[in-house]
């Protein structure tokens, strides 16, 4: 379970703090439009209702306390061989008990439902096993992987360790014709209703942004931990606001797959999933993202996201993902990252704290291939008084509490959510190099990585920390 703790505004930072203007909205008639979900009321400026702000609060002390879900209930997703008609797909759903077909306009799989007292992955075995199926699985839950701390920041260490300063000099920041998707928990990319776009990104550009959880275009970020991953990515730098990003003209695509407390309370029709990431995989590459950024993670290998994965990888995205959390309770594997193995142009990323070392938190395993800072709160390692996390903006974790999605301050978090963001701003600026092959992307970070551990890859490290001068220096580039 990844752990919100309270979180406390550094007094120097820069603050961004806009007062929630609210706008009259006015019910139309049923007979002449359909009526507007809850969170549609919401951006057109209802005020949430009070019993919205008391359940998403009873939502995330569940979510405290209980184990992780890893999978959910009364579904199978199911990928049918070619040819396979309706009346055998009926047939099918008959003989295993099933209940209904759904079929989702990103998948190339339908949706089983069973009864939800059945065991998914007991039906998923059966349903495999019939005739013109190419696989069955359960819906696996996916969840951000990460731990957000305290906001005590004034360096960004993390870029002067990688040398990003002399890194610009060869390269300033990529650009906009480079589409860098962020499938997350949505971006504060937008001003609308009682939303606001995050200052320091403000100029992003930002391009297709799509909300799976709500099936509609507007993304927006009621966590605060999308936002934070774009900031490593695209923060606006040179504006004299607050922080700097590693590829900061790239364009964003900011597409939502994971919900929160606060989207459950709203009656989200959809959850994080492998469905929904599978979905979202697919929408990105045919959209022109050329970068996916995959700060998440949970159980279970499906096969609906492995399709997508290579995929995308085939329209010529290249794909990193976070390597997972769990380093300090013996590192299960982490989905999709742990297909990193068998799929060149899919990137595993494990996180360092301060010193370039593991983080304690980050997983240790034969599917990480490269590191990047992700910070430990834990530790004062440079000695400046304050937890080593990694700073960008993002919403204030304490308004989100209260239900106010405008207000933004500069925040530590820590987690491979946070190193697999510096690698997807290099796959950025490689790509502005005219370096467009997602399996040479990831070679050509591997062969520049600075060697952490035993030399050659190791299941801490992988193949070292990024180095992005000396991997755009080795193209060829001398400056």
């Amino acid at each position: 379970m990844h752990d919100r703790g309270s979180s406390l505004r550094r007094t120097i930072a820069v603050v961004a703090a806009i007062v929630a203007v609210s706008v009259g909205y006015q019910d139309v008639p049923r007979a002449q439009s359909p009526a507007l979900n809850a969170k549609q009321r919401w951006l057109a400026g209802e005020l949430l209702p009070i019993d919205a702000v008391a359940n998403a609060r009873a939502r995330r002390a569940t979510l405290e306390r209980e184990p992780r879900q890893r999978f959910v209930p009364g579904r199978v997703l199911v990928k049918l061989a070619d040819g396979v008609t309706e009346s055998s797909l009926s047939a099918l759903v008959s003989k295993v008990g099933g209940r209904s077909v759904t079929r989702r306009p990103f998948a190339d799989f339908v949706v089983l439902s069973i009864d939800g007292n059945r065991d998914a992955v007991a039906v998923a075995r059966e349903v495999a096993a019939q005739p013109g199926v190419v696989y069955a699985e359960p819906e696996w839950r996916r969840y951000p992987t990460y731990t957000p701390n305290d906001p005590l920041y004034h360096l960004q260490w993390n870029f002067q360790k990688l040398d990003m300063e002399r890194t610009w000099d060869i390269n300033r920041g990529a650009e906009s014709s480079v589409i860098v998707a962020v499938l997350d928990s949505g971006v504060a990319y937008t001003t609308k209703g009682a939303t606001r776009q995050a200052p320091d990104l403000e100029g992003t550009t930002f391009v297709s942004p799509h909300d799976f959880i709500w099936d509609d275009d507007t993304p927006v970020d009621l966590d605060g931990h999308g936002t934070h991953v774009t900031g490593t990515i695209a923060q606006r730098t040179g504006n004299d606001l607050g922080v700097a990003g590693m590829a900061f003209n790239v364009a964003i695509m900011p597409v939502k797959v994971l919900s929160g407390p606060w989207d459950e309370a709203m009656g989200a029709p959809n959850i994080g999933t492998s469905a929904t990431l599978a979905e979202a995989l697919r929408y990105a590459a045919d959209n022109g993202a050329k970068v996916i950024n995959l700060s998440l993670g949970g159980e279970g290998e499906s096969e609906a996201e492995r399709d997508a994965i290579n995929y995308a990888i085939s329209k010529g995205a290249v794909i990193l993902a976070a390597a997972g959390n769990d380093g300090d309770i013996g590192s299960p594997p982490s989905f999709p990252a742990a297909f990193a193995t068998e799929i060149q142009g899919l990137v595993a990323v494990a996180a360092l704290d301060f010193n370039l070392q593991r983080a304690p938190y980050s997983n240790s395993n034969d599917y990480v291939e490269i590191s990047a800072p992700g910070g430990d709160t834990l530790a004062d390692l440079n000695g400046d008084g304050f937890g080593d996390g990694v700073l960008q903006q993002t919403l204030d974790p304490l308004s989100v509490d209260n239900g106010i999605f405008d207000d933004f301050g500069y925040f530590f978090f820590q987690g491979t959510s946070m190193a697999t963001p510096h690698v997807a701003g290099l796959a950025a600026l490689l790509m502005s190099q005219g370096v467009t092959d997602p399996k040479a992307i990831e070679a050509v970070i591997e062969r520049f990585a600075t060697d952490m551990g035993p030399s050659g890859r190791d299941n801490d490290t992988g193949f070292g920390v990024i180095n992005p001068r000396a991997t755009i220096r080795g193209l060829g580039i001398s400056k």
